[in-house]
């Protein structure tokens, strides 16, 4: 019988518990108040974050280009995305978040921030040595992802620097 006491199931198991509290925390709170998922608010972040065609985005996010089409479809209906030809490449689309994207996000942002603080809290200045951990992990994960085929796709979203304008 295998021990499931040991790595890497305790982390495993650790991460699971941690990511299904936040986002379902997350994901609750950002329908009430402004109409999101969690999936959405990411895909508008990364939008801030300078990517501006469909398929880089289904890149970044480690989505099919199906789920980033409904995810912008949503995105439109909620005025918070623009979508145009590339002058260069006629075949492809241009996003841009509009002014009220803008808004959206700045408000999705603060919940976040409401929603996830305390918990994070309980780290302290663990966090930051903690997220810098994580974020070697899912660079090393991406990596080993990409020389094997059959691996699942994981996530590729990256966070720009802190901006403490929000």
């Amino acid at each position: 019988m295998p021990d499931l006491s040991a790595q890497p199931m305790r982390f495993l198991y650790a991460y699971w518990r941690v990511w299904q509290g936040l986002a379902a925390r997350a994901e609750g709170q950002l329908e009430r108040e402004h109409g999101l998922d969690l999936r959405s608010f990411l895909t508008l972040s990364a939008l801030h974050g300078g990517v501006f065609h469909p398929g880089e985005l289904a890149m970044q996010l480690g989505l099919p280009r199906y789920v980033v089409t409904r995810t912008l479809d949503t995105l439109s209906r909620l005025n918070a995305v623009e979508r145009g030809l590339d002058s260069g490449d006629r075949r492809r689309q241009n996003l841009h978040v509009t002014p009220a994207g803008r808004l959206l996000w700045l408000a999705a942002m603060q919940t976040i921030e409401h929603v996830c603080g305390e918990p994070l809290a309980v780290l302290g200045k663990q966090l930051e040595p903690l997220t810098t951990a994580l974020e070697r992990l899912a660079a090393s994960a991406d990596t080993a992802a990409s020389t094997n085929t059959a691996a699942p796709s994981v996530s590729r979203f990256k966070f720009r620097e802190k901006n403490h304008d929000h």
